[in-house]
């Protein structure tokens, strides 16, 4: 690790290495802060109040604009040296992950470990996967045929509910009407927890 040495210098020897007179080093030191200057403390501070109240989420772009909404003119430029001058770094949002929950009822034992596959309709699974849009998170409920591997029932909608399991189950088995026997296999997802009218269909969790 490399220590930083501060050294400091009389005034008379900075004034004779910088060619400038001690008289005009005092006027300058002691004259009024510029327009500029203190245009420059206002925003500042402008500045920390924002981030502070937003929990340091704003960058130099959101931080330019909530400016402009209280009247100030500056350009994202001036923002991003006046947030780096105060070390104002914007922390990073974790990207959201919707989750589906387990469910509390107890699962029913796996009943397709042992089966073997033989013909189309004889075992479905089903999942349910999430779909990014600009207006937010889409949940999508696919069941798929295990022999064929092709999509037999689906359901996409902006609820993550039991609803959107059986309204995929009910499209598939009207599209389908399989016979008797049917296993239809998911995770231990809550909204695969729905009791089944059909009997026909045997859920195994």
């Amino acid at each position: 690790m490399i220590e930083r040495l501060s050294v400091q210098y009389p005034v008379k020897d900075c004034c004779l290495a910088l060619n400038v007179s001690r008289s005009g080093y005092y006027q300058w030191k002691e004259a009024p802060p510029s327009t500029r200057a203190l245009e420059e403390r206002e925003l500042g501070q402008e500045l920390e109040k924002i981030f502070k109240k937003n929990r340091g989420r704003y960058g130099s772009p959101r931080m330019t604009r909530a400016l402009r909404e209280k009247g100030y003119r500056l350009g994202k430029n001036r923002v991003a040296r006046l947030m780096r001058e105060r070390t104002l770094v914007a922390r990073k949002k974790r990207a959201f992950r919707p989750k589906t929950t387990r469910s509390v009822a107890e699962a029913v034992p796996n009943q397709i470990a042992n089966l073997e596959v033989l013909a189309p309709d004889q075992i479905w699974v089903s999942d349910i996967t999430y779909v990014a849009t600009a207006e937010g998170w889409l949940y999508l409920a696919i069941i798929l045929d295990l022999f064929s591997r092709r999509v037999v029932g689906w359901k996409l909608s902006e609820s993550l509910d039991a609803s959107l399991v059986c309204s995929a189950l009910q499209n598939a088995l009207v599209l389908r009407q399989p016979a008797k026997g049917l296993y239809f296999h998911s995770d231990r997802g809550s909204q695969y927890a729905s009791v089944l009218k059909d009997k026909s269909v045997t859920l195994v969790l």
